[in-house]
């Protein structure tokens, strides 16, 4: 009887915990989607409740609070896989953590961000049209708006750290300046992105002081390549940058080193899109390019002495991509 008592209270306190997880695994969701007070209100915790929670119907309040919320539900919501990542859209961990390296998401206290409105108003724009919890405070004088109850950019954790979709938050928080007369993303100058950067083989330079803040200045051709990863806004403010600092070199160089010896008969870039911000074939050889020069340039000149397989990966998308749009334009026009 004693070993009948003892299973039994096992058994209970399993069956507790996994309800209890299960709980918090629905608040966390809410917390992203929907309220960042959704431990108070069963309401917004059914909107994002699903079977495969394991028990038909949402928590009470007061269940909620047994459970451990709030305090358990954030814990939760730290830990990430939440089975709504499908929902998020390009609102990642990933690419809020891109934002917050670039500085367009600014820690003013710790957990409580805000953005430059005159700085950022394409990524203003993405905000108050996105599916995420939280909201847009009035701006101050000097422009700045701050994120109300959005627990997801406080607390969401980015599953791949190094991820494209840190590299499209990355740029998309990016400050767009005109340099020389050629437009360049500026970032700040910090270890954590300058190591990224190194990590995907991306070329980057020492820029000016903003503030008595060293910031470092990179080309605009990597940034297309991740745009399919960002917002509406945000995407259109990188693809019509119109004076791109490095290009076409950059785009004609990389097809070279990448590229021109696996496609046949194409040693130059095909078509103006083939890469971003590149020309055609026909303006390649009457600007006076020539192929011998071009990786001498690449080593001695811009020191590229490898392309990371991730940013060879994206090229290669970023051309099929445009090579079928392409096709799909001649096969209408006939």
């Amino acid at each position: 009887m004693e070993f009948y008592r003892g299973d039994y209270k096992t058994f209970c306190a399993e069956r507790r915990k996994a309800r209890h997880a299960a709980f918090l695994t629905a608040i966390a969701r809410a917390y992203v989607l929907v309220d960042a007070r959704a431990h108070q209100r069963r309401d917004g915790v059914k909107l994002v409740w699903s079977e495969d929670l394991g028990y038909p119907d949402p928590p009470t309040e007061c269940q909620m609070r047994y459970a451990g919320a709030p305090k358990a539900a954030i814990a939760r919501l730290r830990q990430g896989n939440l089975g709504i990542e499908s929902k998020l859209g390009c609102w990642t961990g990933e690419f809020l953590l891109g934002l917050k390296l670039s500085g367009s998401l600014a820690e003013k206290e710790p957990g409580r961000y805000r953005i430059d409105s005159k700085l950022h108003p394409q990524l203003i724009g993405d905000i108050q049209n996105w599916i995420l919890a939280g909201r847009l405070g009035s701006p101050d004088r000097d422009g700045r708006r701050r994120l109300i109850a959005c627990p997801a950019v406080t607390h969401l954790p980015a599953d791949d750290p190094q991820g494209a979709s840190v590299m499209a938050g990355l740029f998309a928080g990016a400050r767009l300046s005109l340099i020389g007369g050629e437009q360049w993303l500026v970032l700040p100058d910090e270890e954590p992105i300058r190591q990224l950067l190194k990590d995907w083989t991306i070329l980057h330079y020492p820029s000016r002081c903003i503030q008595r803040r060293s910031y470092i200045k990179v080309s605009p051709f990597s940034a297309p390549l991740f745009a399919d990863l960002m917002p509406g806004q945000s995407r259109d403010r990188i693809l019509r940058i119109r004076k791109p600092a490095m290009c076409p070199l950059l785009p004609i160089t990389y097809w070279e080193l990448g590229f021109s010896l696996l496609k046949t008969g194409r040693r130059v870039l095909p078509f103006a899109d083939a890469l971003p911000f590149g020309i055609s074939r026909r303006t390649f050889f009457r600007q006076g390019w020539r192929r011998r020069e071009l990786h001498r340039k690449a080593v001695q000149e811009l020191g590229i002495l490898s392309v990371d397989a991730r940013l060879r990966s994206r090229m290669e998308q970023w051309f099929e991509r445009h090579e079928q749009e392409r096709s799909d334009h001649r096969k209408d026009s006939n």
